[in-house]
This record gives structure tokens, C-alpha cells and sequence, in this order.
């Protein structure tokens, strides 16, 4: 072979300058092939909470380069994330993949497969339950990823929120917002409104960087100077796409004096199907709402991912108590595996079974069905619902991270 395999964390044992300069090649190469595709990229400006110089040693770089000279061919990066559910002890890990890239003289010569079955085998050695990604579907589709989750978008324009601000009677509700800093004194107290999410993945030291994802604008909203949420912008102000508000009635007003302030005409909101307060809220003020799919994820370990997928569930719906046997068949040797899905009053949980399956999947069906809105079309199959004796309320899963995790 005229290439070879690597494996390079830029952690602690390396030097500032090192660190600086193999984290330099490698977005120079990235930030190359990005821009033959795609017109100009930087990714070190769009991903701060990866690639800024305090955070070079977080990400996982696998890379093949050629040999002998050394230099990159292609690469994936790994960006670790932990899920955390709130109020409980569910966690599980996760990997975020980005950054892929193949030089545009390399193209079709099977580097990007070589180096995503190697990033999936470091993905399970490093015990994580589920790999994420954004990108082209079907693409994705042939290293085992598809598309799962939920995501609203709610459509407001100028007048919908005048109607019901004034529907409201919020006339006396003044709120200001403050693009936030670094050290700006009010992240200690944004942070703990964003840990009231059902589910997190960033640490407070993560938090101000990961808001800066996309070139996007957090700011702080206050009243009578004091916060009371944070909103995310993003970098055409077309978009709010993170925000949390200390009291839900409140978002009306927040809207309102958001889109004056910033004399914006129209703006669309996103949201999981987990969030349901603001849901009911944003609901109320739109114009139009759509629902997608949220984001490509392959699922390593099915036994924890699957549970905490029920567990998140749980913490906003009322899923009826009861079992179920779900059958997931090895798409390269094809044999099943059963797993036991159970609910009780306390919990769910997902054990391995010699029971015989309810219903049989495989990988990407599951994730398909139990997780998207196709999860709603299978009552009108009649004999082919996949899903016809699953007790009530159980699917769909949720699976909805903002963009400010995403990588």
C-alpha cells in the first residue's frame, strides 16, 4: 500500500507549539477539501469548541497518510460527547463524527471506508453506545447510519407575534438582550438553565464555546438587568436555534422584542419532540410548523442505547408499563439478537432475551421506525405494522441535539 493509518490525539504530552501545529495541518487540509467542494470553509472559525488551540486535544483524528511523505489523504474526526439525563443517572457515551475528508486526487480509492470501520472500532473500545453525524443520507447509509429523531420547526413571521403579543397582554414585558463574552458574569447562571434540558452533553467548560458553533450569536435575555435566559442566533439571523427562558409563559415576549430588536421579519425556531412546554408555546405563535428528522446516528451498544432512548422518553411522556421483545438481525451475519424492552412504574431498561421477538429489525429499520415520524405510518399497514403490539405510547423515541452539539 502507498498510504498508512493513524490514530493522533494533540492531548497534554504535547507542546502548545505542537499542538498548534498538527492541529494547523490538519484544518488546513480539511479547510482545502471543504473549499473545492463547497466554496470557502474554515473550520476552526465554525468549530471553536473543537479546533480553538485550548481545546486541541478533545478531538480524535483518524487520518490516512501517504507513506513515506506523510501527508494527509483523508481524514475523520471524532468529537466525544456525554448524554447526560437530567435529574437521573442515565448517561451514555457518544461520538459526534465530523470533518470528513478525502483529498479531491484521492477520491474512490476506499479511504473513507477504510477509515470508518476504524473509527467505529475505536468508537466500541472507547465504550460508547451510539455514533452521530450529519451529512448526505445515503451516503451515510452504507457505513450503517440513518437518519433518526424528530425535529420541529416553527415558521413566525412579524405579524403572528404581534397578534399574540397583544393577544397576551404583554405590553408592560420589556426584555433586552446582551450578545454574551467569555467571561461574561451571567454564564454560571445560562448554564444551569441549559442543565434543566431533559437530556445535555456539554460540561460548563464546553458551554460558551459550543454556543459559538456556525458563527452563531448567543445572547443573554434580560429584564430589569437581570438574565433570564439565553437565545442562539444563528449567523444569518434567519434561525433560533438553541434558547432557554427561566418561565415558558414568557417566550411570547422574548420572541416579540427579539425580532424588534434585531428588526427581523421572520424567523424559524427549532425544537426536539422532548421539549413539549415550548412546543405548546411556539405552537401557539407561529405561522406554519414542519417536522424532519433530526440527525444520522448508527447505534453501537443496543442494550444502553437503547434504554436511555426509553428513559428520555419517560421523562416527558407517559409510556403504558408493560414488555416487548424487539429482534435486531447482524447485517453481515444475519443472525438475531433479541433484546427484552421493559417499562415499569421507576424506569425502563433493556435486557438481552432467549424470549421469542415481538418484532424483528434491522439496525437501520429500527432506527427508522422507532424514532421518525415513519413511526407514525405503521398503525395504516394493517398486517405489515412492525410495531402493532407494542404497548401504548412508546414510540416514538425522541433523539433531538441543538446545533450548538452538533459537529
Amino acid at each position: 500500500m502507498d498510504w498508512e493509518y493513524s490514530r493522533e490525539t494533540y492531548s497534554d504530552d504535547c507542546t502548545a507549539q505542537e499542538r498548534f501545529n498538527r492541529t494547523e495541518e490538519i484544518l488546513d487540509f480539511a479547510n482545502m477539501v471543504f473549499s473545492v467542494a463547497y466554496g470557502g470553509t474554515d473550520f476552526g472559525w465554525l468549530l471553536p469548541k473543537a479546533y480553538a488551540p485550548q481545546r486541541s486535544g478533545l478531538p480524535i483524528h483518524h487520518m490516512i497518510r501517504s507513506r513515506g511523505r506523510g501527508r494527509i489523504r483523508a481524514l475523520i474526526d471524532l468529537y466525544p460527547l456525554d448524554l447526560q439525563l437530567r435529574g437521573r443517572p442515565d448517561r451514555i457515551r457518544a461520538v459526534y463524527v465530523g470533518t470528513v475528508a478525502v483529498h479531491p486526487n484521492d477520491t474512490g480509492r476506499g479511504y473513507m471506508t477504510a477509515l470508518m470501520q476504524r473509527a467505529v472500532a475505536d468508537a466500541r473500545r472507547q465504550g460508547c453506545a451510539l455514533m452521530i453525524l450529519d451529512g448526505a443520507r445515503h451516503r451515510y447509509q452504507y457505513f450503517g447510519f440513518e437518519r433518526a429523531g424528530i425535529r420541529y420547526d416553527f415558521h413566525i413571521e412579524t405579524n403572528n407575534i404581534e397578534h399574540s403579543y397583544a393577544k397576551l397582554c404583554m405590553k408592560d414585558t420589556t426584555f433586552c438582550f446582551q450578545e454574551l463574552e467569555e467571561g461574561s458574569p451571567y454564564l454560571d447562571r445560562l448554564y444551569g438553565l441549559y442543565c434543566n434540558r431533559l437530556v445535555t452533553a456539554r460540561s460548563r467548560g464546553d458551554f460558551w464555546l459550543s454556543l459559538q458553533s456556525y458563527n452563531a450569536s448567543a445572547y443573554a435575555v434580560l429584564r430589569c438587568g437581570e438574565p433570564v435566559g439565553y437565545v442562539c442566533l444563528s449567523e444569518d439571523r434567519r434561525s433560533l436555534t438553541e434558547f432557554e427562558i427561566m418561565e415558558s409563559g414568557d417566550l411570547c415576549g422574548v420572541l416579540h422584542d427579539l425580532m424588534e430588536s434585531f428588526e427581523l421579519g421572520q424567523l424559524r425556531v427549532s425544537v426536539g419532540m422532548d421539549e413539549t412546554d415550548k412546543i405548546e408555546q411556539l405552537e401557539y405563535v407561529c405561522n406554519s410548523c414542519s417536522a424532519s428528522t433530526s440527525h444520522q446516528i448508527r447505534i453501537l451498544d443496543y442494550e444502553a442505547a437503547l434504554a436511555f432512548l426509553m428513559n428520555w422518553k419517560r421523562q416527558y411522556a407517559a409510556p403504558a408499563t408493560g414488555e416487548y421483545v424487539v429482534g435486531i438481525r447482524d447485517a453481515q451475519e444475519g443472525c438475531i439478537e433479541n433484546y427484552l424492552l421493559s417499562v415499569t412504574e421507576d424506569k425502563a431498561s433493556v435486557t438481552r432475551t432467549e424470549r421469542e421477538a415481538d418484532t424483528v429489525f434491522d439496525g437501520m429499520e429500527l432506527i427508522r421506525i422507532l424514532t421518525t415520524p415513519l413511526c407514525f405510518v405503521q398503525p395504516q399497514r394493517g398486517l405489515g405494522n412492525k410495531i402493532k403490539n407494542a404497548p401504548a405510547g412508546w414510540f416514538p423515541l425522541p433523539f433531538y441535539l441543538p446545533e450548538a452539539d452538533t459537529f
